[in-house]
């Protein structure tokens, strides 16, 4: 009897840490409060399943590599709260740092449930696919119905020239369905049965709904992202390729009769597009002429509240060009391990009250600048090495990545995804906020967690 229970209570343990996982796309639209009582759950239940396998257990040389990262932070802002008290002076904010380093290795912990609760095969990523797959639709569907009436489906109302959905005055809609857009369209193609035509009119349905939704978002990085995720996936699933082909041409089209018949969408894209094509022209020609234009864009153009422009290298320039050098200026104050978590916002103070084109902001708008910044070269060489064998890991899997069945399309789907999430020339929130670095951790466990693809 006792036998029995224990059984029925571990299987139900079991669906409670499934349905957990797959709670959290839906846990990013309720906001940080919601996505932390989630990651506490999970991890919670990933322990009660786990219980001393997590201390048995030896770590992956990626899983190594990962919390030599997050000693990395811890050090950096340990480091930096010494020289607080007892050179640059004592403030409570350099003991929240400490704190914050700390709390954040609850992501690590989070990544290594993952990878041993799958080794153990007591989570199933079938359920977090379908979640995955469902909110970024709803999502767009809000967007669109947003966009045509000015409120969403439960009455809030657009802000400015943005449709921000469920997410209310955080203006990150379209962030959010291109993060989880893949999702959605590969699991189209791995749970429609019919054939093939009908499919590929589903699949191509979808892509039109999500780059609408992402579109009359009014974020623009998260649409050329979109776009970006298009054209990589024909290289590894010929089966998508002329439905590929077709949704980026009714994509154009659509783009065209947007931008023709609304003025604030126009006028976005095209302070968008004339930024980007002077900063290029700028990057190749290095001319004096091309220096001035930069210059002449108005500052309010440039400083966009999503900030998703190109960066550049340089001593002029506006918004992302400012926020680079008073980045490069707050690294070199510690090259080797930065100045600890979150401390862009504190130290960038300094250089903007004394250095020209200079800029402040509560991150660099970069991750690789952030993690730079905050953890110095040796924080940034572990993300190298982590990236490098990404690309190893999908040279030697580029076979299994082109299959047809739902294993193959949750891993290729997580590693677009990540490519896109961290692309380096994209302008982003932080690396270190609950949004951002759950995200990551989310999609990065998946991954590591396909052991017998193991990327050692």
């Amino acid at each position: 009897m006792n036998m029995e229970l224990n059984n029925k209570l571990q299987i139900n343990s079991s669906k409670l840490t499934n349905i957990t996982f797959a709670f959290f796309p839906l846990s990013f639209i309720l906001g940080n409060l919601i996505i932390n009582i989630n990651l506490v759950l999970f991890c919670f239940l990933g322990i009660l399943h786990l219980k001393s396998q997590i201390l048995k257990n030896k770590f992956s040389i990626p899983l190594k590599i990962i919390f030599l990262f997050f000693v990395t932070i811890f050090l950096s802002t340990s480091l930096s709260l010494i020289k607080s008290l007892y050179i640059d002076g004592f403030e409570n904010a350099d003991f929240n740092q400490l704190l914050k380093s700390i709390f954040f290795f609850r992501f690590f912990l989070m990544l290594i449930i993952v990878y041993f609760l799958v080794r153990i095969s007591n989570l199933n990523f079938k359920y977090f696919f379908f979640s995955a797959a469902f909110f970024p639709i709803l999502i767009s569907l809000d967007v669109i119905f947003q966009y045509i009436f000015g409120f969403n489906l439960i009455g809030l109302k657009s802000i400015v020239s943005h449709n921000s959905s469920f997410f209310d005055n955080e203006l990150i809609s379209g962030g959010y369905i291109q993060n989880f857009s893949f999702f959605s369209i590969l699991f189209l193609l791995g749970t429609i049965k019919n054939t093939s035509y009908i499919k590929s009119i589903f699949i191509l349905i979808s892509i039109l709904i999500l780059s609408a939704g992402i579109l009359l978002s009014g974020n623009r990085m998260p649409l050329a992202l979109f776009l970006l995720g298009l054209v990589i996936i024909p290289f590894i699933n010929k089966e998508l390729r002329k439905t590929i082909l077709a949704s980026l041409l009714l994509i154009f089209i659509f783009f065209w009769i947007a931008t023709s018949f609304d003025k604030q969408i126009k006028s976005k894209f095209q302070s968008y597009f004339s930024l980007s094509k002077n900063i290029v022209s700028y990057m190749i020609n290095d001319s004096k002429s091309n220096k001035s234009e930069i210059n002449s864009i108005d500052e309010n153009k440039s400083l966009d509240v999503d900030f998703d422009l190109f960066w550049v290298v340089g001593n002029e320039g506006q918004g992302h060009l400012k926020l680079f050098n008073t980045a490069m200026d707050t690294w070199k104050k510690n090259i080797i391990l930065g100045n600890g978590i979150k401390s862009f916002r504190k130290d960038c103070v300094k250089f903007q009250a004394h250095k020209e084109n200079r800029m402040c902001s509560t991150h660099p708008h970069n991750y690789y600048l952030e993690i730079l910044t905050e953890t110095g070269v040796v924080g940034l060489i572990t993300v190298i090495i982590l990236a490098i064998m990404l690309l190893i890991f999908l040279f030697k899997n580029r076979f299994f990545l082109r299959g047809n069945n739902l294993e193959n399309f949750i891993l290729l789907a997580s590693v677009i995804s990540l490519i896109l999430e961290m692309f380096p020339i994209k302008s982003s929130g932080s690396i270190f906020s609950t949004y951002n670095a759950t995200y990551i951790t989310l999609i990065t466990s998946i991954i590591l967690s396909y052991r017998k693809k193991d990327i050692t």
